[in-house]
């Protein structure tokens, strides 16, 4: 391609480009905006301008950017604060569009489209769950169902960094729940194409794995028909950890391998070019359907029958313009792909190729030897694709594979010919003999992979932690953008200087530097427990919770674990534990209550996560009343459980171990699910109490906050009867619950401490209010 050039013609050369950008801006600030009255206005003002500059080439050319920039903003206004409908229970019909996921406690979970609330016709899908211990008979993709549910309003994210269920949801075209499963009826129903897909998906992918084993069906599936629940989530970290994550997503690598496929066999048959552009749209729009029209694979196909559409027509296909038109159409059908990271990572690797590849190839083209040629240009390929996806890789995963650049070349060219080989299993899997030889021989490649990338992909120095990216890193990617691309082309010192720079940028921006203060954020958790204090350099961690949660935090913060405290050996505070192991965040020391594995019903799952622990190395302390542990600002002193009180076989919320933690002359008291019968023994005057037992009515009693006397009550909980009995019993003191406030920073100055939410929410008994975090 050729360089840009500031001229005069620059907008009219490179508008499509500009507008995709436009677009892009508009669609985050309509996100952001509290009223569509200013978006409608732009857009009126834009179209104006539009009318008034017809003759005028420049400002016409401007007036359709501002007009872009307007549109854009109103269709991600309309998509982020359009009106629900209202929450309560609904007779729902809707077809199952996808396959029936297992959560915990016997949960399952799935998609519904083509609904109607009440008998009115719902716009959109929704996120349907319900609990069972066996799946009710008939229920499977494709399946329609009849029954009384409860709507819901998804909600965003309650911790800093956390997972947005909202907008995850907005990415699946999705924008209410449903819940339960009452007076269900469960029939075949009529014809539906999101139901005849989910379907043929379903047994598509039974077929695979009777052919070629469970798993290694189940890995076919993933590739091929973007099945989502059958690969392990051990086995995605560890291909992640390899940088190799993007071959089990179905996206434009492996809509590149079918377009392929399909375009040599019609070469080969001498179809022409008429003909064959109908053909290969045809073939395109059927596998996006049959994948259930997943964002990756509407935008490859986009992408691939424009540049058809332009080889037809003999127009010139610059590859920046084709990805623009792409991203443009993709964002107009679903503009909440722009925040997903599906989105970022395609078009970035796609901007590394048509950008930075075509600078990079210029120093292979001296090389004679072609073995050597091909792999040097297969080398300067991942070199751009890794370049291009940087910044969402380092946001979204807080990672760099320190092997990608020279595993992906080998594993692109491997994964196309696997891919092959599961198309060929797909079509010929009928055929007597042939089908059951060539299944097994996939499955035996599928097995060779997977073990290799289990035996790799969890080995340490795979992947280097960082910090989640931020503007600097922004900052340091556009300057590597601009020197590596086609955009600077000055060959001279300064643009290897910049090169420099741009990379010390961005390696700079993603290491954890020492911090200065200190700071206690108590993460909404449902009705676990999860909290995090910082003081200086020195990490604390009390509680787990029993999910991703804390995890997700301190792996975005690049936060080892210095002290781990668990009050009790119960699954809403230990399960958490699994997953710091698998995100592989070190702990160096934890700390139990005495006695804390002699107490009845402890689950076998929670001494595991102990033990794994340990085996990691982890220094594992009993603790009993009497003892401390420094702080580089205070210190945390143990209240209970106490030497000589501890019996066995009892409720293990009796011994929660229970912290008085002073920090720059501020306390704060936690006690885990402490009971009411032992909390009399840790009452001591504190400035915060973290009220135990999530504001349980057997905890935290009236008579325990007279002897304590709190400055502020924090609660850990989901539930609207705790949080209303703890306000009762707080009398006049403020409380403030992770329920409505999402998490609760607090941060200790000298003898003061101050508090925010990460959600806006009135505290209690106090007429301040919180600001968001």
């Amino acid at each position: 391609m050729k360089p840009i050039e500031i001229s005069g013609g620059i907008l009219r050369r490179w508008l499509l480009p500009i507008m995709a950008c436009a677009l892009m801006a508009g669609i985050l600030l309509g996100r952001a905006a509290g009223t569509w009255i200013w978006a409608a206005a732009a857009f009126a003002a834009a179209a104006l301008s539009l009318i008034l500059s017809v003759r005028v080439p420049m400002l016409r050319r401007i007036a359709v950017i501002a007009l872009t920039l307007a549109a854009g903003a109103g269709l991600g206004w309309h998509m982020w604060h359009h009106a629900l409908p209202e929450e309560r229970n609904y007779h729902v019909t809707g077809i199952i569009a996808e396959e029936i996921r297992d959560g915990d406690n016997s949960q399952h979970k799935t998609l519904l489209r083509s609904l109607t609330l009440d008998g009115k016709a719902f716009n959109g899908g929704a996120y349907w769950s319900f609990y069972s211990d066996t799946l009710p008979e008939g229920i499977a993709p494709g399946a329609a169902i009849e029954a009384d549910l409860r709507l819901y309003h998804p909600s965003g994210a309650k911790n800093p960094g956390g997972f947005d269920f909202k907008e995850y949801l907005l990415q699946r075209n999705c924008s209410i729940g449903l819940y339960g499963m009452d007076n269900l009826v469960v029939s075949r129903g009529g014809f539906s194409v999101w139901g005849s897909a989910a379907l043929l998906r379903h047994k598509l992918t039974r077929k695979l794995q009777a052919t070629m084993g469970e798993e290694a069906g189940g890995y076919a599936a993933t590739m091929l028909l973007g099945s989502r629940s059958l690969v392990n989530t051990e086995d995605r970290d560890a291909f992640a950890r390899l940088g190799i994550a993007h071959v089990l997503s179905v996206s434009g690598f492996h809509v590149g391998v079918l377009f392929g496929a399909i375009a040599w066999l019609l070469n080969k048959i001498r179809v022409p070019r008429k003909i064959r552009f109908p053909i290969i749209t045809l073939f395109l729009f059927f596998y996006c359907v049959l994948t259930g029209m997943g964002a990756p694979v509407l935008r490859a196909s986009v992408l691939v029958i424009l540049n058809e559409w332009g080889h037809l027509r003999n127009r010139p296909r610059e590859p920046l313009h084709l990805l623009s038109a792409a991203a443009l159409i993709t964002l107009i059908i679903s503009p909440a792909q722009l925040t997903g990271a599906g989105f970022q990572l395609s078009y970035g690797a796609l901007l590394g190729l048509v950008l930075i590849l075509p600078t990079l190839e210029h120093f292979t083209r001296t090389i004679q030897r072609k073995p050597i040629r091909w792999l040097s240009q297969g080398l300067c390929a991942s070199i751009a694709v890794q370049v291009g996806i940087l910044l969402p890789q380092l946001y979204w995963y807080q990672q760099f594979p320190v092997i990608s650049l020279v595993l992906n070349p080998f594993v692109l060219v491997g994964a196309s010919f696997l891919l092959m080989i599961y198309w060929a299993v797909l079509l010929l899997m009928a055929v007597p003999g042939l089908g059951p030889v060539l299944g097994s021989f996939a499955g035996q490649l599928t097995n060779w992979l997977t073990a290799g990338v289990r035996r790799f992909g969890n080995l340490e120095w795979v992947s280097v932690w960082t910090k989640q990216a931020n503007l600097w890193t922004v900052i340091g990617c556009l300057i590597l953008f601009a020197v590596l691309g086609w955009i600077w082309h000055d060959k001279t010192k300064l643009r290897r200087s910049f090169a420099i720079l741009g990379t010390a940028v961005v390696v700079l921006s993603v290491i954890a530097w020492p911090r200065t203060g200190s700071e206690y954020i108590q993460l909404s958790v449902g009705n676990a427990d999860a909290a995090v204090l910082r003081d200086q350099d020195t990490v604390w961690v009390i509680d787990t919770g029993d999910s991703a949660t804390l995890s997700e935090y301190l792996r975005q913060q690049r936060l080892p674990v210095d002290t781990l405290v668990i009050s009790h050996l119960h699954k809403d505070h230990v399960m958490g534990i699994y997953e710091l192991v698998n995100d592989h965040i070190p702990v160096k020391r934890l700390i139990l209550p005495v006695g804390a594995e002699r107490q009845k019903d402890i689950a076998e799952e929670c001494l595991k996560a102990i033990e794994t622990l340990k085996m990691r190395g982890t220094e594992i302390i009993h603790a009993a009343r009497g003892e401390t542990y420094p702080l580089p600002s205070g210190e945390v002193a143990v209240l209970w459980p106490e030497h000589g009180r501890v019996r066995s076989q009892q409720d293990p919320n009796q011994y929660s171990l229970t912290l008085s933690i002073r920090v720059n002359g501020v306390t704060l008291l936690t006690g885990g699910d402490l009971t009411s019968e032992y909390e009399m023994y840790s009452a001591v005057p504190t400035d915060i109490l973290k009220a135990a037992h999530h504001g349980a009515k057997g905890s935290t009693q009236a008579a325990y906050l007279e002897a304590v006397d709190p400055k502020l009550i924090l609660l850990s909980n989901q539930r609207e009867d705790r949080y209303e009995g703890m306000l009762e019993r707080a009398g006049d003191r403020p409380v403030v619950s992770t329920q409505t406030a999402g998490a609760i920073i607090i941060t200790f100055g000298d003898r003061e401490f101050t508090c925010k939410t990460f959600r806006p929410t009135i505290l209690q008994n106090d007429p301040g209010t919180f600001t968001e975090e």
